[in-house]
């Protein structure tokens, strides 16, 4: 399955998953004594009310985080943030109201005090209690004290005005983290668009000269350089700038450059790969592995001297294994290992906690044990 397939239906799946669970938050403990009670919609007018508000607020939340946070508190417009915010607040507060008693003002504070609707009922003078209803079971017994007698607020205004806090809270504290990650990630892939732009033109500059090589040799074989050099190309034009692209084009890139290499050398050098493993459904970050490749042509090539290059690609489950030496040699290219010292950053900027990279630099020879999480 696509990787940004896969991403999606995380993402889509979690948030219908939270979504749920605030909706039916209210009914989980239950007064009958049940962990979970499904609300009745249909005949149970309180838990009409809940569930439309909580289904406002969180259209809220959403409108929230994607609209009034970037258009509004990101554009440092705050004050009227603070004012829309309120609006709301007192939109949902009207809500609750409408449903609850709609022949009520909603800003109606006046102190707490009984109505009594019913003509002929008034209300005990001081020092009176009201009549014993021990005949009437107590479940059935009207309430004295409710809110539909009380001059002052709906009892659920307090938690309607707590859960909206706690949604403008929380999706202001995500989409704040969230624009953080964003720059974070702008500036990782800026850095990394840096390192690319140094790493392409060094690896043409590395090959034309292999092919330069064998064009002053006027060696047969120089067709099939080029072609080979074409493929090489190819790779870096259509995938370089990928975040991550499938291991066996990867594999099959560096087994193109180690054979133009071998074409370029031909019996001066001992050449040695081997390559083992599965590559099927696992991806990994382009240009990432050939710089300790190349950097072992680099630096143990010589034609008027011994010169061994061993390399082994292995592939256990999850884990690519590299591992790449070579004999000392007088290099007769001298400039600065470019690519390999931008490939160490690329791999502690995108592989943070998921390879393990050991250099071995003796007197005699040159070993890189590489191991990166592929899977």
């Amino acid at each position: 399955m696509n990787y940004i397939l896969k991403k999606n239906i995380y993402f889509y799946g979690m948030h219908f998953c939270l979504c749920f669970v605030f909706l039916f938050l209210p009914y989980a403990f239950t007064s009958t004594g049940s962990i979970f009670n499904l609300p009745d919609l249909a005949r149970n007018p309180h838990d009409r009310i809940y569930f439309f508000i909580y289904f406002l607020l969180l259209v809220f939340f959403y409108f929230n985080y994607y609209g009034l946070i970037p258009k509004f508190y990101f554009k440092k417009k705050y004050f009227l943030y603070v004012v829309i915010l309120i609006f709301f607040l007192l939109f949902f507060l009207w809500i609750s109201t409408v449903f609850d008693t709609p022949d009520k003002n909603f800003l109606d504070f006046r102190p707490l005090r009984h109505s009594f609707p019913r003509e002929g009922i008034h209300p005990p003078e001081p020092g009176e209690f009201p009549p014993l209803q021990d005949s009437v079971p107590h479940r059935m017994r009207p309430p004295l004290y409710g809110p539909a007698h009380l001059g002052g607020p709906p009892i659920q205004y307090s938690h309607t005005i707590l859960v909206f806090i706690i949604g403008a809270i929380s999706s202001l504290f995500i989409a704040i983290k969230t624009r953080l990650q964003k720059v974070e990630d702008d500036k990782m892939k800026s850095e990394l668009s840096f390192l690319k732009a140094q790493i392409n033109p060094h690896f043409l500059f590395n090959t034309l000269n292999s092919i330069y090589a064998l064009a002053l040799k006027k060696d047969d074989q120089t067709a099939d350089a080029v072609v080979q050099l074409s493929e090489l190309m190819r790779y870096i034009i259509s995938n370089a700038n990928e975040d991550v692209i499938a291991l066996d084009k990867e594999i099959n890139y560096i087994s193109n450059y180690i054979q133009l290499q071998k074409t370029r050398l031909g019996n001066t050098i001992m050449l040695d790969y081997t390559f083992e493993g599965d590559t099927s459904g696992k991806m990994i970050t382009p240009l990432i592995l050939i710089s300790f490749i190349e950097n072992a042509f680099k630096h143990g090539v010589n034609p008027n001297e011994s010169s061994k290059i061993f390399i082994r690609i292995n592939i256990d489950e999850d884990y690519l294994t590299l591992f790449v030496s070579n004999n000392k040699v007088k290099s007769i290219q001298v400039e600065s290992g470019i690519g390999l010292q931008n490939t160490i950053e690329r791999l502690s900027l995108l592989y943070p906690n998921n390879h393990v990279l050991t250099i071995d630099d003796s007197q005699e020879m040159y070993k890189v044990t590489l191991k990166i999480k592929v899977g």
